[in-house]
């Protein structure tokens, strides 16, 4: 009965390993906070319209204490979309936020 026990236990042990170590590993990207400014800067940018999709679309370095982060956003109005590309501009050094820049994307 002690042998199944302990059988039943180290079972038990070794899956708990495999179902904990995905989320261990799932840790924030770096430019989660960031995206995340630059989701709460574009809706008071565009009061009218809701944020439907946006992509990180890659780190630019511009100075050592300086850095922007892209992203690309698509907002529905009236079911009318539009495309927006957000800059956030940092200072990595100090993890200040610089400024949030907006370009509307028009499409030929």
């Amino acid at each position: 009965m002690i042998k199944k026990q302990n059988w039943w236990l180290s079972v038990v042990m070794v899956l708990a390993l495999f179902v904990h170590a995905p989320f261990a590993s799932a840790a924030q990207p770096s430019y989660a906070e960031w995206g995340k400014i630059a989701i709460q800067q574009t809706k008071k940018q565009y009061p009218g319209e809701s944020v439907t999709e946006y992509t990180y679309d890659g780190k630019v370095f511009i100075s050592d204490e300086r850095h922007q982060y892209n992203f690309d956003f698509t907002l529905k109005s009236n079911g009318v979309n539009k495309n927006v590309r957000v800059y956030v501009l940092v200072n990595d050094k100090k993890d200040e936020l610089i400024g949030v820049y907006f370009d509307d994307i028009e499409e030929f």
